[in-house]
């Protein structure tokens, strides 16, 4: 089991009760806080800090299953459900990853108020390396600095992790745009319930994207690169916004325009378009 020395305090500066995590106070917090919690992850990890924005999860073993969580997220708990008899014997990196990319290996996601979700995982290579991928309905989070020990593991996930650009994080971008290019079809009054706006041809910028990546891509995370694109988008235009939905806060604030929600989905595109580009000339 991992302790993180002297972090309690730090980890409920940001702890939160219900299931509405505040994208701002994550993205603000984090940073401050992370410099309490590296202290602490040095001494009982005994590897490197963690960058800003990364969370620590540590899973202990439970019969057959891989079970835990992070502090920063008080109430939500990690599980991995394995192949009865493989946590009985000694493990290690290379013989997770096996079982992860020969079977289907899923788990349980529990919210604070008991709501749980399924989470599917699977092995990815990102960038030259392997890493396990955690899919979950908070977003899809890649297993880094793994460390496994006799009664569990540890890992970190990089909460504003942005998956590398494809081609269909531009096609729903393009489609985002295209529902949203008449200033008639947008929803000015955001609530992220996207029913209505599929039903009356109203779309907000939430909902447009979500809508967009299921229909391009065929599922939803709410962090894919296209929805991020538009995340980093408005950080950069609008800085120290203190949103905590950044898509919705943006769509309702007074201030925004239709032709400022139009803009934002270009300058997205073109964040996308210009990192297809470069992996290009990589090739």
């Amino acid at each position: 089991m991992y302790y993180v020395v002297g972090t309690k305090e730090a980890y409920q500066m940001i702890s939160r009760r219900d299931t509405r995590t505040s994208e701002y106070q994550v993205k603000t917090r984090l940073s401050t806080c992370l410099l309490i919690l590296c202290i602490g992850v040095v001494v009982a990890y005994g590897q490197e800090e963690l960058p800003d924005n990364y969370l620590p999860i540590s899973l202990e073993i439970q019969d057959t299953r891989l079970e835990g969580g992070c502090g920063y997220l008080e109430g939500f708990t990690f599980s991995m459900d394995l192949p009865p008899g493989f946590l009985k014997k000694t493990f290690d990196k290379e013989k997770l990853f096996e079982i992860v990319r020969s079977e289907k290996i899923t788990g349980t996601l529990t919210y604070p108020n008991n709501k749980t979700a399924e989470i599917e995982y699977e092995v990815v290579n990102h960038r030259g390396v392997e890493d396990i991928y955690m899919k979950t309905t908070l977003g899809y989070f890649l297993w880094e600095m793994l460390d496994i020990t006799d009664g569990g593991l540890f890992f970190a996930i990089n909460w504003w992790y942005c998956p590398p650009a494809r081609e269909v994080d531009l096609e729903a971008l393009k489609m985002a745009e295209q529902l949203l290019a008449d200033s008639s079809n947008w929803h000015k009054m955001d609530d992220r319930k996207c029913e209505d706006d599929i039903a009356n041809n109203k779309w907000s910028l939430f909902c447009a994207i979500k809508y967009a990546s299921i229909e391009k891509m065929g599922e939803y995370n709410h962090h894919n690169t296209a929805m991020q694109a538009l995340r980093f988008t408005i950080d950069e235009l609008v800085p120290n916004h203190g949103f905590e939905h950044t898509l919705m806060d943006y769509n309702n604030s007074p201030s925004t325009t239709h032709k400022d929600i139009v803009a934002v989905i270009n300058k997205a595109k073109k964040k996308i378009t210009d990192e297809l580009q470069l992996n290009e000339n990589d090739q």
